[in-house]
């Protein structure tokens, strides 16, 4: 009688950590997608915004403009990259260095 417990508890808790593995595996997911959305967003404003502003060639603006979206992206939490003031903040310096390696 004290098996047929044990099987469903043990039940329950595998599909438990299942949900957790899944939970977990959307939120990679996400992360990544976000990621990926987020760079190719902030490339494309960036070339568009140097191009009304300077006199660079459009290949110049994509270096430059993938250069700063890797750089503020570097070691920054996803919660981060959603606050515009903190991109806003963090961009500008990197943007510098990057103009200095073109």
């Amino acid at each position: 009688m004290r098996v047929l417990p044990c099987v469903f508890l043990a039940l329950g808790l595998l599909s438990l950590s299942a949900c957790d593995k899944a939970k977990e595996g959307f939120s990679e997911g996400f992360d990544a997608a976000f990621r990926t959305s987020f760079r190719e967003s902030f490339i494309s404003s960036c070339v568009k915004s140097a191009g009304e502003r300077g006199s660079r060639s459009e290949e110049d603006r994509k270096k430059l403009c993938t250069c700063a979206a890797d750089g503020v992206m570097k070691d920054t939490p996803l919660a981060d990259l959603q606050d515009v003031e903190k991109i806003r903040s963090r961009s500008g310096p990197i943007i510098q260095q990057c103009l200095k390696q073109l």
